[in-house]
């Protein structure tokens, strides 16, 4: 019995390296009003104001109309040379769906720059049970 359970385990842990549903292929699920934490780690040492961090989804649920696909955090501190903790809450509006980290965006006193950040693979899941059904336009006329 133990035999087959060790094999069983070895077969688990190869198929979760070639499928790469591993500890990096794992979903967090959050509610609006949870709070997301990241450290963002820059080169060198740069002088920045803050960082911010988006989320964006692919879609709205269709009977989630007017809540957002994307948000973003942005209360940030710099915890060493190069390096900050960024954290906020997720919003009320967030419509439910999978979210990707998309851009970590710097900020000095001239601007902003926006850094692709897909290549990082991290998604977050948001269930949001808020619920609307806009109704139809009846008519626009004018005065």
């Amino acid at each position: 019995m133990l035999s087959r359970l060790a094999v069983l385990l070895i077969a688990v842990s190869s198929l979760m390296a070639q499928t790469g549903q591993g500890p990096t292929g794992i979903t967090h699920r959050y509610k609006p009003g949870d709070t997301l934490r990241y450290t963002v780690t820059f080169d060198g040492n740069p002088d920045f104001d803050s960082v911010a961090i988006y989320f964006q989804s692919a879609s709205v649920p269709i009977d989630q109309p007017g809540l957002a696909a994307n948000f973003s955090i942005g209360h940030s501190v710099r915890t060493a040379p190069g390096i900050f903790d960024v954290d906020g809450a997720i919003p009320a509006n967030a419509a439910t769906g999978m979210y990707q980290l998309s851009i970590v965006q710097p900020r000095i006193k001239q601007g902003v720059k926006d850094y692709d950040a897909k290549g990082f693979h991290e998604a977050i899941e948001v269930d949001n049970s808020a619920r609307y059904d806009f109704p139809p336009i009846k008519s626009i006329v004018p005065k």
